[in-house]
């Protein structure tokens, strides 16, 4: 396979054998070769299939494209020349505007060699006007995406597969007689070889791949077209999708890494790709067919894309007119308008990317990683400048690196290059500031110091970089600047190491451990480190979050934190030790200061400017306060720091999802899409999405099986709720027994019984028996729990919910209602609304349309997790869905937020 890559890849894979000689005779079937004046034949083009030529037609006196086959192929047997002619048969009636039609097929009965004809498109090929002109804009290759899909659905209806789409097979046609076509004036395309390919192969060979083969060029084929596979409409989308990328990077998606690797979407994001359109293209490029999209869904999101660019387009005319008309009236103003984000990067922006080391001494690799971090902490607290985050630097680590894409990608002006070599206990450290626009060394500096001495550097650096940017230090920021950490030199060294462990964005148990360890010990060495003492602390809030609550961590982190600030009272890092303990305590259990959080999180922020994790945690607690648009603010910002970092676009997106602000939503979810394919979460969370937003249920529908053995891995509990919404209430049955689990997590709570489950899923399905049955297994452990936690919202919800399916009305609203005192709206605005709709959904199971409705009702007028399409759909509200109240309500608008500051405040 690593073989066949490689000559699929290679500048060979499209040529055709220079064996191949011209024709023995004019003729074939009723065509005729022309000539030019020499005398020559005129030929058209070369491929792997063989020759074109340009024939008269010598019934209809017209000029065709007469391609001959190659006859090492077309002579294989008469078995396949019977299936070229059946085939051929097939192709030969599709008519479509952007599909060149096929006249004729033939065979040549004195050498046995195919031929067919058909119509002459006067033009060039896409891989022609790619090599002329250079990469395609965004709007010309979408258009020609809209119109190649409408080919590929053509052929679909008639069971025909191109297989062989690429660039080369694809013309933009300069001929007349496209009068009428209801696409761009400015460029109309045909695909030509409409399913020959298929007609000459019974099946896939991939040792035919690698001689010129006639199922598909390999630089643009499908996974599945290398191997038995069957191959279909959605190998065509998967090449479409590789002549696409083609088309905006003049590059091949996967030239230099393996097929089923991420494709480098930096490439796209170089050539100013909207998001959507990224998240569009990886999709087409999956591994897996059943993860590409459908040509119809194709279509659609072409669609959708096709006219974001018109309404941008008519957005720039409209204030380029604006802007021409007040320069003529003599404006004093000067308005400078910027139509990408590439263009609109902060002068004063940079990115600092890893640290090479150049020795690959491993127990010395954390030293280049410590420079790089603590230099990026360093510059985070100039306010004068924009610095990317770590984690959305580190995709960039041992890789080729184009500066001028990473700057477009991350949205800077400047990227940081180094790299670190050691001799004993000393390093010497090479680094180049780069213009990421123009590809040229701003300045570039070597350092010679003892790794004891690494604070020195990376101050250093931090100063030459501002200097370098122009950028303006206040007096406080150049003495956070220039104060030492430790004057411990070998505490600084295990405090690196310890940071290198800690900052891993996967948060593993076995990091955390030798992290604390490292930090501690840095600790014993210089007790008056306050930076050590500090990250120590948000190291154990951060255990608490990501793993089971520990009140011995608890107490351990505010000790640290209380500590960091009595040593140094103004660490921005300390006060942000201090913020997420307040922020990171459980606010469902009561135990959380939201206020006190907020405030920390506002003074670190004043001390590091342009750290991510602070916008994020302000954002998260401004949601809570139901100060949408601060929040959706603060959470934009963050993700603006750290753009290569999927979660944080994706709290943007949940963020616009409350708000039913969905075309934001979407914007936000395929940017988290486009940098992290084929998530499942992400993927089920655009099938909710296209629900709550169109009534589309097909994504949901289509959302791909899940793989794996751990429960993580399963998802069982979501693919188990999709079905029950979909109403495919066995199926749902066999995925959750079919795990092996006795407990699952289940609406935020942990370690619920699987009867409950089936509770739930009997009572939707109708069987009442059954479901009281289920509820009444699992009650004992509900109401076990609630005894020991009474202030537990999760159980109690649980609990209502079971009482409510066996008919304990008044039980079910006890419990409903303490859940509500203990989850207010005014103590929180987005857990308590989640509250009130699981409350109305008791009321439902209850048959109680009357107190059920006007909860609805006002969680339909706020942000919220309720979503009219999906109270239209769920089987949830089955027992009150006949109800005039609730009837009446689905006809009501639910209120969309578009969101400006002061819009909502909170309750």
């Amino acid at each position: 396979m690593v073989c066949l890559l490689r000559v699929g890849l290679s500048d060979a894979a499209d040529q055709t054998d220079e064996q191949f000689e011209g024709p023995d005779s004019d003729h074939f079937g009723p065509y005729i070769l022309d000539r030019h004046e020499d005398g020559s034949v005129y030929e058209l083009g070369r491929g792997a299939m063989g020759v074109t030529y340009r024939a008269i037609d010598t019934s209809l006196q017209r000029a065709v494209a007469l391609k001959i086959i190659k006859t090492d192929v077309a002579g294989r047997s008469a078995e396949a020349r019977e299936r070229f002619i059946r085939e051929a048969r097939a192709a030969a009636t599709l008519r479509h505007p952007h599909v060149a039609t096929v006249y004729h097929f033939g065979i040549r009965e004195e050498t046995g060699q195919c031929f067919y004809a058909m119509e002459l498109v006067e033009g060039e090929t896409l891989d022609h006007r790619v090599r002329r002109t250079g990469p395609l804009d965004v709007a010309t290759t979408v258009e020609i995406a809209r119109q190649i899909t409408a080919a590929l659905a053509a052929a679909e209806k008639r069971g025909i597969v191109h297989r062989d789409l690429k660039p080369a097979n694809a013309m933009i046609a300069t001929t007349e007689g496209t009068e009428g076509v209801q696409d761009s004036p400015e460029i109309h395309v045909k695909v030509i070889d409409f399913g020959v390919a298929k007609a000459l192969m019974e099946k896939t060979d991939p040792r035919v791949l690698t001689h010129g083969g006639l199922v598909g060029t390999p630089a643009f084929a499908s996974p599945e077209q290398f191997t038995d596979s069957p191959v279909d409409v959605r190998s065509d989308i998967y090449s479409l999708g590789a002549t696409l990328w083609y088309l905006l990077t003049a590059k091949i998606p996967f030239a230099d890494r393996r097929q089923n690797e991420i494709p480098p979407t930096e490439q796209l994001n170089a050539a100013n790709a909207p998001a959507r359109f990224i998240s569009l293209l990886v999709r087409m490029l999956s591994n897996e067919p059943s993860a590409r999209p459908s040509v119809r869904e194709l279509a659609t999101r072409l669609q959708e894309i096709h006219l974001r660019i018109l309404r941008r387009r008519k957005r720039f005319f409209a204030i380029a007119a604006t802007l021409i008309f007040l320069l003529l009236a003599g404006a004093a103003v000067v308005f400078h308008v910027r139509s990408d984000i590439s263009a609109a990067a902060d002068p004063k922006s940079v990115a600092v990317l890893p640290f090479g080391n150049l020795t690959r001494d491993s127990s010395k690799a954390y030293f280049a990683s410590g420079i790089q971090d603590d230099l990026l902490v360093n510059l985070s607290k100039v306010a004068d400048l924009k610095v990317i985050s770590r984690d959305s630097v580190l995709s960039y680590r041992d890789r080729a690196q184009d500066v001028r894409e990473i700057g477009k990608a991350l949205g800077v002006a400047a990227v940081l290059k180094g790299n670190v070599r050691y001799d004993g206990t000393r390093a010497r450290i090479n680094v180049q500031l780069i213009n990421a626009k123009q590809g040229q060394q701003l300045w570039a500096e070597e350092y010679e110091r003892e790794m004891t001495d690494a604070f020195t550097i990376q101050s250093e650096l931090a100063f030459q970089i501002a200097s370098a940017l122009k950028a303006k230090l206040t007096s406080d920021e150049t003495a956070r600047l220039r104060r030492r950490p430790t004057e411990n030199g070998e505490a600084y060294l295990l405090y690196m190491q310890a940071y290198d462990y800690y900052a891993g964005r996967q948060k593993l148990k076995a990091d955390l451990e030798k992290a604390e360890q490292l930090f501690e010990k840095a600790i014993q060495l210089d007790p008056s480190f306050a930076l050590a003492h500090a990250q120590l602390s948000r190291l154990e809030s951060v255990w608490n979050s990501y793993y089971e609550p520990d009140p011995a961590r608890r107490a351990k982190a505010q000790a640290a934190a209380h500590e960091a600030l009595r040593l140094q009272p103004d660490l921005p890092e300390a006060h942000m030790a201090l913020a997420e303990d307040y922020w990171r305590a459980s606010i469902v259990m009561d135990d959380s200061d939201l206020e006190s959080a907020l405030r920390e999180f506002e003074i670190a922020r004043r001390g590091l400017p342009n750290d991510a994790d602070i916008y994020s945690g302000i954002g998260r607690i401004k949601r809570h306060q139901g100060k949408w648009a601060e929040s959706i603010a603060n959470l934009q910002k963050a993700a603006s720091l750290d753009p290569k970092t999927p979660d944080r676009w994706h709290r943007v997106f949940y963020s616009f999802e409350l708000t039913r602000n969905y075309s934001a939503a979407a914007e936000a979810l395929d940017r988290a899409i486009a940098l992290s394919p084929n998530t499942w979460d992400f993927e089920l969370h655009r099938g909710y999405l296209n629900l709550f937003w169109k009534g589309d249920v097909n994504t949901l529908k289509r959302l791909r099986a899940a793989t794996g053995t751990t429960p993580e891995d399963l998802h069982t509990e979501d693919r188990f709720a999709v079905k029950r919404f979909l109403r495919k209430y066995d199926e749902a049955e066999n995925i959750l027994r079919q795990d092996k689990q006795d407990t699952f997590f289940w609406n935020g709570v942990r370690d619920v019984p699987k009867s409950f489950l089936l509770g739930e899923l009997y009572f939707e399905k109708g069987d009442k028996e059954k479901s009281r049955t289920a509820f009444a297994a699992a009650l004992p452990t509900v109401e076990k729990v609630v005894q020991q936690n009474p202030q537990d919202l999760g159980w109690r919800l649980l609990a209502a919910k079971a009482y409510a399916g066996m008919g304990r009305k008044e039980e079910a609203i006890r419990e409903g209602k303490h859940a509500i005192e203990i989850m207010p709206e005014s103590k929180s605005a987005w857990f308590g609304a989640t509250t009130l709709e699981s409350f109305a959904e008791v009321y439902a199971i209850l048959g109680d349309a009357e107190h059920a409705v006007p909860i609805l009702t006002h969680l339909l007028a706020i942000p919220s997790d309720a979503h009219k399409e999906a109270l239209r759909l769920d089987p949830v509200w089955d027992p009150i869905r006949q109800d005039t109240r609730f009837r009446q309500l689905l006809r009501q608008p639910a209120s969309i937020f578009p969101l400006r500051p002061g819009d909502l405040t909170t309750r």
